[in-house]
């Protein structure tokens, strides 16, 4: 079976070696008309790591909130925009066709990414959007949850740039 952090790390390093499928992603957020003045981040995020988790820059960026919560980002990027200087932060949350979501889990995406705005461990970002990746399947079975986060990308969308994305689909079709 193809693991979450199989997709992940798929997604992560298309995300940091293509430009292309970096504007694609971001065209479908809020930040889709600065798409072509953003710059990822990447190296900045690995820098704010411990040595040995630098490998995975994007990976489970954890915060501890007012409340007393801890809850974790999946995919954590920081994007820069070439001529304002001004930062944004996707927190994407991947669900693949066997996830589910945790208690409030889906709650607690936007709660944190308000939490980690301007904060200087967090790379000090000025805005930000919630961004889910999950298969139709899951969208359609988790609609009211689903309705929380400001963007949905669907893994039949990642697949075009990402098969694996597609392979995890038929997978769990196969199932």
């Amino acid at each position: 079976m193809i693991s979450e952090l199989e997709l992940d790390r798929a997604f992560a390093g298309q995300i940091e070696n293509s430009i292309n499928f970096q504007q694609w992603f971001l065209g479908k957020t809020k930040f889709s008309e600065q798409s072509d003045d953003l710059r990822l981040l990447h190296k900045e995020q690995a820098n704010l790591k411990p040595k040995k988790k630098q490998e995975n820059w994007w990976r489970h960026w954890w915060c501890k909130i007012e409340d007393g919560s801890e809850s974790e980002t999946d995919i954590f990027l920081v994007f820069e925009n070439k001529e304002s200087q001004q930062r944004i932060a996707l927190h994407i949350e991947d669900k693949p066709p066997h996830g589910k979501f945790t208690p409030n889990q889906y709650l607690n995406y936007k709660k944190r990414a308000e939490f980690m705005k301007g904060k200087a461990e967090f790379m000090a970002y000025d805005d930000f959007a919630t961004v889910l990746v999950s298969p139709k399947v899951f969208i359609e079975r988790n609609q009211e949850e689903v309705a929380n986060f400001d963007s949905i990308v669907t893994y039949e969308e990642v697949s075009e740039y990402i098969a694996l994305f597609g392979d995890s689909i038929n997978e769990s079709n196969t199932k």
